[in-house]
């Protein structure tokens, strides 16, 4: 009877589905105690991706961007930030770039800003980025083209005098503070028999302005134009070329080394001008040498020294400008510069943060100190050419081959035909 009985209700069942019975539903279920059948599903929220790009300053430096970004996509759960560290960043750059497929926000360096911004690369920031007024001054306009700027400076390096503290001792001396008390101290420094120079320099445009900003003089005018047909020009040129004359200055690569810090760390160099990437190198390289950070010599002109920053643009051809903007600014702002690793490798680019690095490094104050008086390492528009047609005269200059004067009028031809 039992199977009678099912075997009806089973053959209702069946029926009205065969049927297609168009009144039919099926029996009420509590949908939301059913999370994957509910009908009020909330729809995910759409994620933006964002990519940043940027070149490789060492494990501990990456660390710090890393929990940067983990900090803003917290604060914006629904942007997602990929990071990519180069080695090969200029290439792989110029390459995204000419594609017409950079990443959303990339590091640019003060040097190569001029470059990209003017063939249209980079975003301009008016009314997306952070005000200006508690930056350096003298670094905002870095990163200002025909009165647009683009980015806030995200760094600043300068360049100063180190000094091997045992060598000044052995030969009673203190840092020089004058061209003529460097003059003195490298040749007392100096050993010719052992391969060891007072002073070791970059032959590099960089490393010689100091000395042009020292003899009162400036590498452009006011209207972009190269200045180097200056009675300064050519006394920063011969100071500057009668210390490797006469053997008390020397390359690094003289000493078989790849840059002057090296040179300095292995001992061939009792003095030499280097930024703030040298403290963190020496630390990790040759831990056992002791030196000193000063100002670097004042000159008949005054004193005078270079200052290196970079920022983080925004592609023109990011789809996303306005989110990539927000990054940049957060990447730029106190909380995440106060973050950066205690090596003294760099130096916060905002006014309010100067005092905490002091307290934090007051042996390389003087890198500090320099920032009011530097002037930015940057080309103009149009005179990238000015850099290797110097850096190759150079080299001619130091094997005799051609005159201070010669060096001068070839760089003022060279920039003649590529400038404004």
């Amino acid at each position: 009877m039992r199977g009678l009985i099912a075997r009806t209700i089973l053959g209702g069942i069946l029926g009205l589905i065969l049927a297609g019975c168009a009144g039919w539903e099926p029996p009420s279920v509590d949908l939301p105690s059913i999370p994957w059948l509910s009908r009020d599903r909330s729809p995910t929220p759409q994620v933006t991706p964002l990519s940043l790009w940027v070149w490789d300053e060492g494990p501990e430096r990456r660390a710090s961007l890393e929990r940067a970004l983990a900090q803003f996509q917290e604060a914006h759960p629904d942007v997602t930030v990929e990071l990519t560290v180069l080695d090969d960043y200029a290439a792989q750059l110029q390459a995204a770039l000419e594609r017409g497929q950079p990443p959303d926000a990339f590091l640019v360096d003060g040097f190569r800003f001029p470059q990209l911004a003017s063939a249209g690369h980079l975003a301009p920031g008016q009314g997306r980025l952070d005000g200006p007024e508690d930056f350096y001054p003298q670094l905002v306009p870095a990163f200002t083209l025909e009165g647009a700027a683009y980015c806030r400076p995200r760094e600043v390096r300068t360049l100063a005098l180190i000094s091997n503290q045992e060598a000044l001792a052995e030969a009673g001396l203190q840092p020089p503070t004058t061209w003529e008390e460097l003059r003195q101290a490298a040749e007392l420094l100096s050993d010719p028999n052992g391969n060891a120079f007072g002073l070791i320099i970059a032959p590099d445009l960089s490393r010689w302005l100091p000395f042009l900003f020292q003899a009162g003089g400036q590498l452009f005018d006011s209207e972009g134009r190269l200045a180097l047909d200056s009675p300064q020009a050519l006394q920063a040129l011969n100071f500057y070329l009668q210390l490797f004359r006469d053997n008390v200055a020397g390359q690094p690569a003289e000493s078989l080394s790849s840059w002057a810090g090296e040179a300095f760390g292995k001992g061939k160099g009792a003095m030499t001008l280097e930024g703030n990437w040298i403290v963190p190198y020496l630390a990790a390289e040759f831990p056992d040498v002791a030196y000193q950070v000063t100002p670097l010599p004042q000159g008949p002109g005054g004193r005078g020294t270079v200052a290196f920053t970079s920022c983080y643009a925004v592609a023109a051809a990011s789809p996303h400008p306005a989110l990539a903007f927000q990054l940049v600014n957060f990447l730029t702002g106190a909380q995440v510069m106060a973050d950066w690793p205690p090596d003294g490798g760099a130096m916060p680019s905002r006014l309010s943060l100067a005092s905490s690095w002091r307290q934090a490094f007051p042996a390389l104050a003087p890198f500090l100190d320099g920032v009011g008086e530097a002037r930015v390492w940057q080309l103009p528009p149009g005179q990238e050419n000015v850099l290797p047609v110097f850096n190759r005269r150079m080299l001619q200059l130091f094997a005799a081959e051609i005159e201070p004067e010669d060096l001068l009028f070839a760089v003022m031809q060279a920039a003649s035909r590529e400038g404004p």
